[in-house]
């Protein structure tokens, strides 16, 4: 059986609050940034590239994702909706719209599905492997202005600020 160590550092975050809008009071207006090791990150983008290449591939991500996706963006994103929905009203169709806001959606993630998903798009195993072990045991703790909460285990979530967890979230 293949097995992959990561070794505990890189398993461990400090989480930087970063304030994004409205009462600087209020932690629910704080995206949590995860600082980790950068020798993990150049593996991250090592990794990340190769699924980048598996998922492109085989077609497993669909053309219509335009999120945390290269030479795509919420702007380009507008645009093919907007380009589809023109077309819609100039055929005289109707299009439904439905929105949704996944608040805290990276903090959400958990860990079984995402290796479950992993493993139905049959990325490399020793890829897997290496992703499992990532994400196992994770650690992290706020820094704010030099003081530090005690290291609390993460049971769910792709980190923010990793190399990794946008496209994580995005397999999902």
């Amino acid at each position: 059986m293949l097995e992959s160590a990561v070794p505990e550092d890189w398993r461990r975050a400090n989480v930087a609050p970063i304030f994004k809008k409205g009462n600087r009071q209020k932690p629910e207006n704080y995206r949590p940034v995860s600082l980790t090791s950068i020798i993990c990150k150049v593996i991250e983008s090592i990794i990340r590239d190769d699924l980048v290449t598996h998922l492109t591939r085989y077609s497993l991500l669909l053309d219509t994702q335009h999120g945390f996706r290269k030479g795509r963006s919420c702007a380009t994103n507008l645009l093919k909706f907007l380009e589809y929905v023109t077309a819609c009203l100039d055929n005289k169709d109707s299009a439904d719209v439905l929105y949704l806001d996944l608040a805290k959606a990276f903090d959400k993630v958990p860990h079984n599905r995402l290796l479950l998903k992993l493993k139905a798009h049959g990325v490399d195993v020793a890829i897997f492997h290496w992703i499992q072990a990532w994400l196992s045991d994770r650690c992290q703790r706020v820094c704010i202005e030099g003081v530090s909460s005690d290291w609390i285990l993460v049971l769910s979530s792709v980190p923010q600020g990793s190399v990794l967890g946008a496209l994580l979230f995005l397999i999902l």
